[in-house]
Parts: structure tokens; sequence; C-alpha cells
């Protein structure tokens, strides 16, 4: 019979101590890439959004630059009527405050005088028929969401009021995403010697995504602005 007590081969293997502590460190380094990770992921996530409010509002911008500048000035006016209205983005129309219903015509009536600042600017190119109008109103869903909005009528002169009525909404184009909220957006217009006008627009925009905390060097709120100067002929 053979003995199998007197076998003198021996087995080498990892002790339970020994096999916790893999584990342990195992662990702590996967726990570290995974933080690094999605910290990483959350930095490039708010540098895309970043740059996206910098589009944006430099498209806004652009816009402006190219249409105020070729209006005459005796067709730019310039309102405040940030608490008149408001806009609805999932019907994409501009909806009457109530409260104020009674005043809008009356606010409509005279542009601001120089240096107030508005948030709604109507102007007529050099050769068109049409008016251009540029606001900033609140969202119904959430006042402290705002929206660029555009659009274009016919026959302003005597009714500026209806250019951002119910009646028009098909033609009302957001100028900024939904992932972009424009804080503000202010302008104001100085009267040059010419008779020309010199308008300042001032853009406060944010992401709507930010995954930032409060303190990180890294700010979220960027500011854009633009000074447009019309050039009407002076004969």
């Amino acid at each position: 019979m053979i003995n199998l007590l007197n076998r003198k081969e021996k087995y080498e293997g990892f002790s339970l101590v020994e096999m916790l502590i893999t584990i342990v460190i195992m662990g702590v380094v996967m726990m570290t890439a995974s933080s690094t990770l999605t910290t990483l992921i959350k930095i490039s996530t708010v540098s895309s959004n970043k740059t996206r409010v910098r589009s944006e509002s430099e498209f806004v911008l652009e816009l402006v630059r190219r249409t105020v500048r070729n209006s005459n000035p005796s067709d730019v006016y310039v309102y405040s009527t940030v608490d008149l209205r408001k806009y609805d983005p999932n019907q994409n129309t501009v909806v009457d405050n109530v409260a104020f219903d009674p005043t809008i015509k009356t606010r409509y009536a005279t542009s601001l005088i120089e240096n107030e600042v508005g948030n709604e600017i109507h102007f007529r190119p050099y050769g068109y028929e049409s008016w251009i109008c540029i606001a900033y109103f609140s969202s119904t869903e959430d006042d402290t969401v705002g929206y660029i909005l555009k659009t274009s009528a016919q026959d302003l002169l005597d009714k500026q009021e209806t250019c951002f009525d119910e009646t028009a909404s098909r033609y009302v184009i957001p100028l900024n995403s939904e992932v972009v909220n424009v804080k503000s957006f202010e302008i104001a217009y100085t009267m040059l010697k010419d008779s020309n006008y010199l308008i300042r627009f001032d853009i406060e925009a944010e992401p709507t995504q930010w995954y930032l905390a409060a303190g990180a060097p890294v700010k979220k709120i960027v500011h854009r602005q633009a000074v447009v100067s019309t050039e009407g002929i002076v004969w």
C-alpha cells in the first residue's frame, strides 16, 4: 500500500491575508481610475458646452452687425418689454403678460431715448420693405431661462407692437438652442453727430448643463458685446 502521508510534494499559494490585500489594492486602483475618467468626461463636456455658448452668442452678434449696420437710423427702434411678454418654447410663440396687456401698445408707442437699456430692437435695412425684430424674453416655464428671438414683419411703422404678437408665431426663430440659457440681452444706443446710431449689444449666457462645483476656477457665464454703427447717408 502506498503511504500517502509520506508524500514530500509542497504546494505554494496565497494566504487569505495576501488575497485580501491584493483585492483592496485593486479596488483602490479601479476607483481612482474611474474617478479620474469621470472627471475628464465632465471637464470635456463643460468645455464643449461653454464653446457652444460662445459660438451661439457670436452668431447672434454677427447677425446684428450685418443687418443693423445697413439700416436707416430713422427706422431703428429700441424697446424695454422684458416684463410684457414671455416665450413659450413648446408652442414657439410669444405670449403677452395678461397683467400688462393694456399697456403693451403704449410701451411700443415710442422708442427708448439715448442710453436707456432695452431688450428689443426693430429695424428696417435699406432697400427692404420687411422689418427685422430681435428681442429677449424669458420662458413661460421658467423665469430663469431666457431666449433671444428673431422675427420679421411688414408695415410696422405705426404698429410696432404686432411684430412679436401671437399672429406672427410662424415667423419666430429662437437664436439660441435649448442647451444655452441666455441670462440677459441688453441694447442701448448713442446718437452720433452725423445722425447715425452707435448701438451696443450685451449678451450674458451660460450652458444649461454644468458639472463643476461653484468654487471651480472655470466661470460658467459667458459675456459677449458688440458695438454697431448705422451707416445712414446724410445729404
